[in-house]
């Protein structure tokens, strides 16, 4: 399985946290970080939400501390001069974030254009909806779009067995490591959930943090499925 972890929102606007985030992150056995790159105030309307924004050149020096401690960088972008930047960054893989496969239909193709192996969230399309055909280079994430995800919620009950062909993967944002567990045991191979030094803290997220793996969780999920694969691979069934 692959861990993605992104730090959208939990990184207050600072490189130097930014930074942070990536090494704990890095450490606890994580495989990629995600930022989300963005104009927040012409992406949301508002002019509250700047802490969102990464402006180019912390974002280049973030890819070149992921390279220099050896983690993948990874970006969800939400417009085209972002887009642009991600070419200078050499980014491996593409996310596409469920408000944009949803809404900006034309920035999404031109990421798919790209040609590079691509995660689509599917949040806010219906369950079963495959937005964008079906792709060699292209994941779709199950995926609920609510900040945060209670357990009980009737849309997290239809995680599906993941499979090839279908969907492939997690974006979690739900509370606690029991539902990105769940995911492992049907046989997801990407994993996404938000990362926080401090799930506590509190910025606005509407309860982005409290849905976040800390430092201590994101190691106790690593440990869990690693032993679940000796499990599996000892097996006799």
């Amino acid at each position: 399985m692959k861990i993605i972890v992104d730090l959208c929102n939990q990184h207050f606007g600072s490189l130097q946290e930014l930074k942070r985030m990536t090494l704990n992150a890095f450490t606890s056995g994580a495989h990629a970080v995600k930022v989300q790159l963005m104009d927040s105030e012409k992406l949301l309307g508002v002019k509250n939400k700047k802490y969102r924004d990464i402006s180019y050149n912390d974002a280049l020096e973030l890819s070149n501390y992921c390279s220099l401690i050896g983690i993948e960088f990874m970006a969800s972008v939400f417009d085209k001069e972002r887009l642009e930047w991600l070419q200078d960054f050499n980014v491996e893989t593409h996310k596409i974030a469920s408000r944009t496969s949803k809404f900006d239909r034309e920035l999404s193709e031109l990421i798919l254009a790209e040609n590079k192996p691509t995660l689509i969230s599917t949040g806010m399309h219906e369950f079963g909806q495959f937005p964008y055909g079906k792709d060699g280079n292209i994941d779709y994430l199950f995926c609920v779009s609510k900040y945060p995800t209670y357990l009980d919620d009737e849309k997290l009950r239809k995680m599906p067995f993941f499979k090839e062909g279908a969907y492939t993967g997690y974006s979690d944002h739900s509370l606690g490591i029991a539902a990105s567990v769940r995911a492992y045991m049907r046989g997801a191979i990407y994993l996404e959930k938000h990362f926080s030094n401090n799930i506590y803290a509190q910025s606005g997220t509407e309860g982005g943090h409290i849905a976040s793996f800390d430092k201590d969780s994101l190691q106790e999920y690593v440990r869990l499925i690693k032993n679940l694969e000796i499990l599996e691979k000892n097996s006799e069934f």
